[in-house]
């Protein structure tokens, strides 16, 4: 069963990278047709990097009087190409810097194109191991401020003796929104319905209250999708004179929408 989860990850992993590689070939097929913004270089000189971030090596400079075309930001960078079809990533602070056609200084105040930070919905499918059994599960967040989110989930957890039904709510705290690897927090609460398989004995289906805390770390592959991982501790709240421990740890892909 394990392996079967981990292959079944694998792909996922595969097709959805393999999905966002043919999207961005589709972009750069259908902005060399449109009405692409495009920008001049007033300064000596601008830098192109091989990627979104200052330690990415610098790998083309353009000087003053050159035509930029913007095509897709990144957070604080934004890939461009120059009038030879050359790509790289500039820092939006220099391009604050280029003139439009008119001659002004150019204004960004908004992303022209997708950025996870300024996204307010996200939902996302998992597999994992709940104590030690197969789970499966969905979620739907939404962010209320930058660090903070509130997120409804559901899972379903098939073990040898019973069916597992989890619905629950928690609140996520993420104290470093910008970076691409992101580490957070989760807290929350439930209703867990376990359902016994069919035995010679007649037993009742049983619902209970559980409360859960976890931590997790995510992944931003794009300006869209995202891998999630994360490992939570239960407490089920029974009947019975102890109350019930698991551990959980899930792994999937999320998308901003």
């Amino acid at each position: 069963m394990i392996k079967l989860l981990q292959r079944s990850i694998c792909l996922l992993l595969f097709s959805m990278l393999s999905l966002e590689a043919a999207a961005d070939d589709w972009w750069k097929f259908w902005v060399a047709d449109s009405n692409t913004q495009q920008v001049r270089v007033a300064e000596p000189f601008i830098d192109f990097r091989s990627g979104p971030a200052q330690g990415f090596p610098v790998i083309h400079t353009s000087e003053k009087g050159e035509w930029l075309t913007l095509l897709k930001r990144k957070t604080d960078w934004m890939k461009v190409s120059d009038a030879k079809g050359r790509l790289g990533w500039v820092s939006i602070d220099d391009l604050l810097l280029t003139e439009d056609a008119t001659g002004d200084t150019v204004s960004i105040t908004e992303p022209r194109f997708d950025d996870f930070r300024t996204r307010r919905w996200e939902s996302g499918l998992q597999m994992g191991e709940f104590d030690s059994t197969a789970v499966n599960s969905g979620y739907l967040g939404y962010w209320m401020t930058a660090n903070l989110s509130a997120e409804l989930s559901v899972s379903q957890i098939l073990g040898n003796s019973s069916e597992i039904q989890m619905l629950s709510a928690a609140l996520v705290h993420q104290p470093f929104p910008q970076w691409r690897f992101s580490p957070f927090f989760r807290i929350g609460g439930g209703q867990i319905k376990i359902k016994p398989k069919a035995t010679l004995l007649s037993v009742d289906n049983s619902i209970n209250s559980m409360a859960h805390a976890g931590i997790g770390m995510r992944c931003y592959v794009s300006d869209r999708f995202f891998v999630r991982l994360e490992v939570n501790d239960y407490k089920v709240f029974t009947n019975e004179e102890s109350n019930e421990e698991a551990t959980e740890w899930k792994l999937g892909l999320s998308v901003f929408f």
